[in-house]
């Protein structure tokens, strides 16, 4: 089991031993920084849960497996946000690259972890944005009935036009998945899940970013995890575990993933998404590229934003146009907004404002404060809706106020 997980071997050894002893939680928190395989890991913990042989060998030809590996095991479903559209792209260019198995099912995975958040057993049908995307999720499966694992690959012309097709018919869905907040109705309808005929089987509900979540849908999230059913698993998934309230937190067995070593990430690039990895500065890199963003760019505005906040006295400047550069769309070829790009700003300045207070010395709660700052940023940002430029000044000067 979690043969197809690169790194992270004390976290992969605890899960093998709990499954293996069944004491695996029913409530459960995988927390850590991006791209670091906790959704993968996740999904590989629900295809081992609910595994019919007993063993979780990835290798297991079994129904239940079958269906947890392309990612339409009815007993297994995903809410919360996520950035779907650069895996989506990076999936397809592995495909085109190698046709072999593995690459046919990262892009199958690759969709359905965004196709998922519509399965009827806990969408809002009477929701009109829902029922919107309803139409293009089915649209989608019909692309994706193309890849199945047991049919022959179109040649490459024809595979070519499909994979564009399955890129378009998925960036609305993954525009709307991205920036909503996890609602109350969500966790209301995904408790109702859990219990319906929840004795008859095994079933795992994965809540990613489960930071961004509305005031209302915590509280019905903290109902739930009080009195969750024997036969339920609960996996949490999330990056900032410091934004979850204690009282949700005293309900979870925390997990830690730290970030994997370079030659754990290059192991990924090559292994996965069939890359060579001289020209990306780890995964991060390489995601980013997939939004035409330039790492070093990001690194050097982060460092200039922390500079001109910790300047004595009047700094100057205007920090809106000091960050002109980053605030500005220049039409990517694909589809890449403003507000992802300050998104990803931000999460450049939550590392460098640790790396600052590292070689300062500097007082921990402090920089606590300041992270707390850059998270309710990102919070405007990517589930309010505000415009980046007016986010990234108020957090200038809140910075600039907490440094004084």
């Amino acid at each position: 089991m979690f043969e197809n997980i690169i790194g992270h071997g004390d976290v992969i050894q605890a899960l093998r031993s709990e499954l293996a002893q069944g004491r695996f939680p029913r409530s459960s928190l995988f927390f850590g920084p991006a791209y670091a395989g906790k959704l993968s890991t996740a999904l590989e913990t629900a295809r081992v849960l609910t595994c019919a042989a007993g063993t979780g060998d990835w290798s297991c030809e079994c129904p239940q497996c079958r269906l947890q590996k392309d990612l339409t095991h009815p007993q297994t479903v995903l809410i919360g946000p996520r950035y779907s559209d650069v895996e989506i792209a990076a999936s397809a260019d592995a495909l085109m690259r190698s046709r072999k198995p593995a690459s046919r099912y990262l892009l199958l995975r690759a969709v359905r972890k965004l196709t998922r958040r519509f399965d009827p057993s806990i969408a809002d049908a009477d929701d009109a944005r829902v029922k919107a995307m309803l139409g293009r999720v089915a649209q989608l499966e019909e692309l994706l009935a193309d890849l199945d694992p047991d049919t022959e690959l179109p040649p490459a012309s024809e595979l070519g036009s499909l994979l564009e097709k399955i890129a378009a018919a998925a960036a609305p869905i993954a525009a709307q998945v991205r920036g909503d907040l996890i609602s109350i109705g969500q966790v209301r309808r995904l408790a109702a899940w859990t219990h319906l005929t929840a004795g008859e089987s095994r079933k795992i509900a994965i809540v990613e970013n489960a930071d961004r979540m509305q005031d209302s849908a915590r509280n019905a999230l903290l109902k739930m995890l009080e009195e969750p059913p024997a036969s339920v698993s609960l996996i949490l998934l999330t990056t900032r575990r410091a934004a979850i309230i204690p009282t949700i937190l005293s309900r979870l067995r925390p997990y830690s993933f730290t970030a994997r070593s370079a030659s754990e990430e290059t192991e990924v690039m090559a292994k996965i998404f069939r890359r060579e990895t001289a020209d990306f500065p780890g995964l991060r890199g390489f995601f980013l590229a997939w939004r035409e963003i330039n790492p070093e760019k990001l690194t050097q505005l982060a460092r200039r934003f922390i500079e001109l906040v910790q300047a004595a006295g009047d700094p100057g400047v205007d920090i809106v146009e000091e960050m002109a550069e980053l605030l500005a769309d220049r039409g990517a070829r694909r589809a890449r907004s403003t507000r992802e790009t300050v998104s990803s700003f931000l999460e450049e300045l939550a590392g460098r404002m640790r790396e600052v207070f590292r070689e300062n010395g500097g007082d921990p709660d402090a920089l606590e404060r300041w992270n707390e700052a850059a998270r309710e940023a990102a919070t405007r940002i990517e589930s309010l809706n505000m415009a980046p430029a007016a986010v990234l000044e108020a957090l200038f000067y809140r910075l600039r106020a907490e440094a004084a």
